[in-house]
């Protein structure tokens, strides 16, 4: 019976790899073999995705090809691309080239279309967003990378005065020294969304699988440091103990509650417990963060419902606006209109894509020409150095459009140079509380460069009935890998990685 049973596994896993099958290419601009980002690919066995930086894309069929399987590629200013996938048993590596395609702004009038200024193209998208885009119930499958590459130029600490001698300057020179410099992390998760836009409030998000791809050199490092001081503060701190951070003028008193200098006590069932809820706590926090992160990422391009939440829309004036050209994505015409500061407090250029039929604004690019944050006080400094990104909208079943893809990427500057003073203080000790001083200098300098994109993989319509049905559910903290595993989304038709996570790889 058992080898029986081993005997239809081993056939059923086989059958499960041949009838799911994938496809994997790349798009190029026919001119100048350039990858072309961003390009549709539609397929009529219901999957589609985007191109990413690259141009590379994935679409995954969960049973065999046929002869009648085809894919359709197409992309804004070019024309479009059919291709034949046929029955083969995978498809690997295409190169697909898309002709350029425009139309000549003093052609549209030949298209049955008046010549419009770029004044009227954007009053017709403010007017009509009740119309056309989606408030009613829907259901989506929605993915989401991140990526943040942060690194540190410049930490140093200098003791200036310490009344426990362990803690003297070769200690934290040895923690300066092994803090590392990079650090890399990849996070990635699945959601499925129900609700609407009219209440955002309301919305129901629950992770369906995640994963996080993070050198832990930095986390290695931090616990071998705690190695190193954590006998001095058992031995040298009394129980009881509370501490006062002073940093020049500002001064913060945290109870020992709040920073744990304290190694744990195994037999102490409290610390146990606390210790127990704070796990739990964690993952309660990771799904909620999930659902604050992808609500916003779904709503934060409508305002109250009615207008759409650009600055270029909501202070027009700031902007100068140029109409580029009438392109086509497939077979939809749209006007490409450029964007540039036209005031000292407007801070991006960019283009919007606006369908010319019926004025729905379904691309946004932007690029920061300026610092978008900048402070500096104290010897605490904080920038905005870089922002940009492209927001993709698509027509769903309803005839409605919707965010189908969003992109973010920004870079921050950050650095310290201030003094800071820890004083140890104790409940139950007479006379004078004060027990242990150690002063310092702080310097650091570092930025952070973080990605985010955002897919939705599914939608469909739904309602208030079967939203009502959906319950609220805890998801465990994602899965942590050592390498990127390009097997773990094998179900699902998420953006292709670029060339740097696919090659990312933890050494032991």
């Amino acid at each position: 019976m058992k080898f029986k049973r081993i005997i239809f596994f081993f056939f059923y896993f086989i059958c499960l790899n041949i009838n799911s099958q994938e496809i994997t290419g790349k798009v190029l601009d026919s001119l100048n073999l350039d990858p072309i980002q961003f390009a549709t690919i539609i397929t009529n066995f219901n999957s589609s995705t985007i191109t990413n930086e690259d141009g590379y894309f994935k679409v995954i069929k969960n049973s065999s090809f046929t002869d009648n399987d085809s894919i359709y590629i197409s992309s804004i200013g070019y024309s479009s691309v059919s291709y034949a996938i046929g029955n083969h048993l995978e498809v690997d590596d295409l190169n697909i080239l898309l002709p350029a395609k425009s139309i000549d702004l003093e052609s549209v009038t030949v298209m049955n279309r008046e010549k419009i200024s770029v004044e009227e193209i954007l009053k017709n998208v403010r007017n009509n967003v009740i119309n056309t885009y989606e408030f009613g119930y829907r259901k989506k499958r929605i993915f989401r990378r991140a990526t943040d590459m942060s690194g540190i130029s410049i930490f140093d600490i200098k003791i200036k005065n310490s009344s426990i001698k362990e803690f003297d300057q070769a200690l934290f020179d040895s923690v300066t020294n092994s803090i590392p410099r990079k650090n890399n992390s990849y996070y990635e998760v699945i959601s499925d969304y129900h609700g609407n836009l009219t209440d955002p409030e309301i919305q129901k998000i629950n992770i369906v699988k995640s994963l996080s791809l993070k050198n832990e050199e930095g986390e290695i490092t931090i616990n071998a440091i705690e190695e190193k001081i954590q006998p001095i503060v058992d031995l040298r701190m009394k129980p009881d103990s509370y501490f006062k951070f002073r940093s020049g003028i500002f001064p913060v008193d945290i109870e020992a509650d709040g920073v744990n200098f304290r190694s744990i006590d195994s037999t102490n069932m409290d610390q146990l417990k606390k210790i127990e809820q704070s796990k739990k706590d964690e993952i309660k926090s990771y799904n909620e963060s999930n659902r604050n992160i992808t609500r916003n990422f779904t709503n934060d391009y409508l305002k109250n419902g009615k207008k759409l939440n650009f600055e270029i829309f909501k202070s027009p004036r700031k902007f100068k606006f140029i109409l580029e050209k009438l392109a086509y994505i497939g077979y939809e015409p749209v006007y490409v209109i450029n964007f540039s500061p036209n005031s000292s407090s407007a801070k991006y250029k960019g283009k919007i894509y606006v369908h010319a039929d019926d004025f729905a604004l379904i691309r946004y690019d932007y690029q920061n020409t300026k610092l978008i944050r900048d402070f500096n006080l104290l010897g605490v400094s904080f920038s905005v150095d870089d922002n940009y990104g492209t927001r993709i909208f698509k027509k769903n079943d309803s005839g409605k459009y919707d965010l189908y893809y969003f992109s973010n990427s920004y870079k921050t500057s950050f650095g310290l140079d201030r003094p800071l003073k820890i004083i140890e203080k104790n409940k139950n000790v007479r006379g004078r509380r004060k027990q242990n001083q150690l002063k310092m200098q702080l310097k650091f300098n570092g930025n952070n460069q973080t990605k985010v994109q955002y897919i939705v993989l599914s939608d469909s319509i739904s309602s208030k009935s079967e939203y009502d049905q959906i319950i609220d559910k805890e998801a465990n903290l994602p899965i942590k890998v050592i390498e990127y595993d390009p097997n773990f989304w094998s179900d699902y038709n998420i953006i292709e990685p670029t060339q740097i996570l696919k090659e990312f790889k933890i050494e032991n």
